[in-house]
């Protein structure tokens, strides 16, 4: 059985949506990631970062969120979250995983968590730069999602990028709802919707505190 170590609301949720999409039994282990939180000196031994998620499979431990979703989807084609490694859109699922994961969340982070990236006690500058290129980021994105017919990446096809993308724009809620609700970015709504339609994922959102379908 496989244990995830996590907590809701976090970066778990992506691989949380697979493994309750593959079938298969696993175990969802909070931690608290809270900034006051003293990290558990045994859970720093499975991630040194102390940082979620966590899968530990066979005595096996696999960090970083992006990694264990794509791992999981291949391993079980019944969650029906990847193309298979043959499949026509495999390269669009590849480029989106990666994007999401080294310029979105990358963006998003550098927007929350300013006074990390500088020694400045003024982080306005460089949160106004994370903002800018947020919204940039943010309309290539919208293009991507307008270039198949369906609301997802690939199309009428849900895939790990689609719950990665709402998961990491819902870590500043603002940005999260204002992306919905705006009409500025109707794409982005619309595959945020389109994740309410399968009840695996929709279980795994609604635990996570995502509130249900804007349109």
């Amino acid at each position: 059985m496989y244990k995830l170590y996590g907590s809701l609301g976090s970066a778990s949720l992506a691989p949380h949506c697979v493994l309750e999409a593959s079938g298969v039994d696993y175990e969802f282990v909070p931690v608290d990631i809270s900034d006051e939180a003293e990290r558990d000196p045994e859970y720093l031994k499975l991630n040194p970062h102390g940082r979620v998620p966590t899968l530990v499979m066979n005595g096996e431990i696999m960090m970083e969120s992006a990694a264990i979703s794509m791992y999981l989807a291949d391993k079980y084609p019944q969650a029906k979250m990847a193309p298979g490694l043959d499949g026509r859109l495999r390269w669009e699922y590849l480029q989106w995983s990666t994007y999401l994961t080294n310029t979105l969340q990358e963006t998003m982070l550098l927007k929350r968590y300013t006074s990390g990236y500088t020694t400045d006690s003024d982080t306005s500058a460089v949160s106004e730069c994370a903002a800018r290129r947020l919204d940039y980021i943010l309309g290539i994105i919208e293009d991507g999602l307008g270039k198949h017919d369906g609301p997802f990446f690939l199309g009428n096809s849900l895939s790990t990028p689609d719950v990665y993308l709402n998961m990491v724009l819902e870590w500043d809620p603002e940005i999260g709802a204002g992306t919905r609700e705006s009409g500025e970015w109707p794409n982005i709504g619309r595959n945020y919707d389109a994740l309410f339609t399968r009840d695996d994922i929709s279980r795994v959102l609604h635990q996570n505190g995502y509130p249900g379908p804007v349109g």
